[in-house]
């Protein structure tokens, strides 16, 4: 009978990376993992940081202000302001 103690030292240093985040299904993944454990997708260490949500609002938030941006240029040339 095989007696389990937990990790092996070995182990510890093997996988004391930290955490990242999968860009497909946004599931916590060691950022050396080369599969995600909840969807399957090949990683090949391309891996995001950043929570998911964080990432869209960052997204979105860009794309407003390149919106706005363009709104205000627009209005500039058009109107003469």
């Amino acid at each position: 009978m095989l007696d389990e103690q937990g990790p092996s030292p070995e182990d510890l240093r093997r996988f004391s990376g930290t955490t990242a985040y999968c860009p497909e299904c946004g599931s916590k993944v060691w950022d050396q993992a080369e599969v995600c454990p909840s969807c399957g997708t090949y990683l090949g260490g391309n891996t995001s940081t950043q929570p998911p949500i964080e990432r869209w609002f960052r997204r979105r938030w860009m794309i407003l202000v390149v919106l706005v941006m363009l709104a205000a240029l627009l209005s500039w040339v058009l109107l003469g302001w």
